[in-house]
């Protein structure tokens, strides 16, 4: 993909319809059978139904890969809904075929931990995706989130407005993207978050990122949570953000949420309000 945003057509999968089959995959690393089974059971609870991949529980990378490239290939399948493994989606991304993934738009539905396979299909596919709860998938309406000025991440929202799409999610993962599958972040609203990350990791990966020039031309941040991060996560935020010079809006709770559709972020109302990621 080019440079974003305004003129870039996003291919939005069809959305799903109870009796629609969707395939359980494990992008990540072997799935835990717990949350395999709870994920089957809210998924036949929404109507629809459930398969999962032949290696799920597997730990073969090349065989977790070949799980997705199957259900991209599937005409029956109507979308991938990854379950939790041990956060090495990374690890496959480069085997997924996309060009079927272009050519046969289907959703891929994650949590935080499946940021790169999202920006990845974005990037390769122009494919939006969704976050967290798979009940997003079956209504083409706009998702709004409303800031929490009390969340920790709360008082580093700022003025303004800006509209882009929305592109990122867990830190960790968009700068372990930069350089192969990370889009162009110009002219869009990067969406970070982070998980048990120490403040000098933090700014870390964020330096990288501006150095590399991976953050010219954004034109608003969207913060989540930074959860089990320690002391000091705050204070490098506030820097790095207030340096960017954008429309800043924290204090979201990004669990429900398309991605790679356009948003608009008012810093002003305290609200990000995001396009479906299925038409």
């Amino acid at each position: 993909m080019g440079l974003a945003y305004n003129e870039v057509d996003v291919v939005q999968p069809p959305r799903l319809r109870a009796g629609d089959e969707v395939r359980l995959v494990a992008p990540g690393g072997p799935a835990i059978r717990r949350d395999a089974e709870a994920i089957r059971a809210r998924l036949e609870g929404l109507g629809l139904r459930v398969s999962a991949g032949a290696y799920t529980f597997q730990e073969s990378e090349t065989h977790r890969a070949e799980d997705l490239n199957r259900a991209l290939r599937d005409p029956g399948v109507r979308a991938l809904v990854a379950v939790r493994g041990d956060r090495r989606e990374h690890r496959i991304v480069n085997r997924l075929d996309f060009n079927t993934a272009a050519a046969h738009p289907k959703l891929f539905i994650a949590g935080g931990d499946g940021a790169i396979v999202h920006l990845a299909l974005w990037e390769r596919a122009g494919l939006a995706g969704l976050r967290g709860d798979p009940a997003g998938a079956f209504g083409a309406e706009p998702v709004t989130l409303v800031s929490d000025p009390k969340a920790p991440t709360g008082e580093l929202t700022t003025t303004g407005r800006a509209r882009g799409v929305l592109l990122g999610g867990d830190q960790d993962q968009v700068a372990a993207a930069a350089g192969w599958v990370l889009p162009s972040l110009s002219g869009a609203i990067l969406l970070l978050e982070g998980d048990g990350l120490a403040a000098g990791r933090i700014d870390r990966q964020l330096t990288m990122l501006r150095n590399a020039g991976r953050l010219d031309g954004l034109r608003g941040v969207a913060v989540g949570r930074y959860t089990d991060c320690g002391p000091g996560v705050l204070d490098v935020l506030h820097d790095w953000c207030g340096a960017l010079s954008v429309p800043l809006i924290g204090g979201l709770d990004g669990e429900n949420l398309p991605v790679g559709t356009m948003a608009e972020l008012d810093a002003d109302a305290g609200t990000l309000t995001v396009d479906a990621a299925v038409s």
